[in-house]
């Protein structure tokens, strides 16, 4: 401990017993002792935190590297999407849209499944109006 032998450590009890006296020596060793506690208790404290923030910035700078390879990865799947974008239709392809097109319109059975639309035919309903009713013109007398 601290490079010192034995011998040395019992040299300062024995000059600590003559200075401090029988009385006062056990109260004085035990609060050495705490002041021991307090420190390395201090110093694993400091220890533990400083590890913490060291812990959480190796994070942040994986986290970093992350998100840079992920937009490296994603650029050429953009780049991708826009050349298949730019990319004009074969004509095949063309034609086969066109032909489940005009299959689609001419599906007997997709009038099964849309919904009815209503069908009545109009009829011309009588005028109401909010006017007063005119009277009615006189009968004529009977000659």
């Amino acid at each position: 401990m601290f490079g010192m032998g034995f011998f040395e450590l019992v040299v300062i009890v024995v000059v600590a017993i003559i200075f401090l006296g029988p009385d006062k020596f056990p109260q004085a060793m035990l609060n050495l002792a705490r002041l021991f506690r307090a420190v390395k208790k201090s110093l694993n404290e400091a220890k533990e935190s400083l590890d913490k923030e060291i812990h959480l910035e190796e994070l942040k700078k994986e986290a970093l590297e992350y998100q840079e390879l992920f937009k490296q990865q994603a650029k050429p799947l953009g780049d991708l999407k826009q050349e298949l974008e730019n990319i004009p239709q074969m004509p095949e392809v063309q034609e086969l849209q066109k032909s489940v097109e005009s299959i689609a319109k001419s599906n007997p059975l997709e009038s099964l499944n849309a919904p009815e639309e209503e069908k009545t035919e109009e009829v011309e309903k009588p005028k109401v109006s909010l006017e007063k009713p005119q009277k009615p013109p006189k009968a004529l007398p009977d000659a």
